[in-house]
């Protein structure tokens, strides 16, 4: 792992500086998953007030077998990646995601051998369907939790303060995808949200939970 000195500023106004990740490979490092996925990744103690902090700063990480580069582009740089301006130069890598929330879900979806543009296609529908989320006046995202009993989980977010919905799609829709995917992904609207590097349907609704 390599690390960078960072300017990192508590919610208690104490600036200070901190040696912080930002490259890791999987293959030489596979602890760094379980970091990510528990959100333990970055973390930082406030040597003022004590503060558990959880800044976001560029990162790359190497995935296993070849597959290239995950970077990990911070939710305030969001709009700039959309647009095409970014203040860094991030390469042409595998994959990439907006904050450490979808980081960690990526490299779920991926470690699990699983398309995510068939992930985010289902994303899609759940957010068209009878959620109703593009109706709503406010940013709602869904996070892929896994597979349980046959049925994909997804975590809702955003539709009602402070709480967490529940939403399960059957293997037999991801199946169904999977069998022309590769066309779907050429026509509208999925090309907008599943053409490389980042794979995303918050590329349309711009949520940032």
């Amino acid at each position: 792992m390599h690390f960078v000195s960072r300017r990192v500023a508590c919610f208690c106004d104490n600036v200070f500086e901190a040696d912080v990740p930002d490259s890791a490979d999987l293959e030489a490092e596979p602890d760094v998953e379980k970091q990510i996925e528990s959100g333990d990744f970055m973390a930082l103690t406030c040597p003022n007030c004590g503060k558990r902090l959880t800044p976001e700063f560029p990162f790359r990480l190497s995935l296993r077998g070849g597959r290239g580069e995950l970077i990990m582009i911070p939710g305030k740089d969001m709009n700039g990646l959309i647009r095409g301006k970014l203040d860094y130069d991030i390469g042409r890598p595998f994959r990439v995601v907006v904050g450490f929330p979808e980081m960690a879900e990526k490299l779920y979806i991926l470690e699990a051998g699983l398309d995510d543009r068939i992930i985010e296609i289902m994303k899609y529908y759940l957010l068209t369907g009878a959620a109703g989320a593009e109706d709503q006046d406010r940013d709602v995202v869904l996070r892929y939790k896994g597979e349980q009993e046959g049925r994909h989980v997804f975590h809702v977010l955003g539709l009602k303060d402070g709480e967490i919905g529940v939403a399960r799609l059957g293997d037999e829709i991801y199946r169904k995808i999977a069998q022309d995917v590769d066309a779907r992904v050429k026509d509208e609207p999925f090309q907008d949200f599943c053409s490389p590097p980042w794979v995303s349907v918050r590329r349309l609704t711009g949520g940032d939970v």
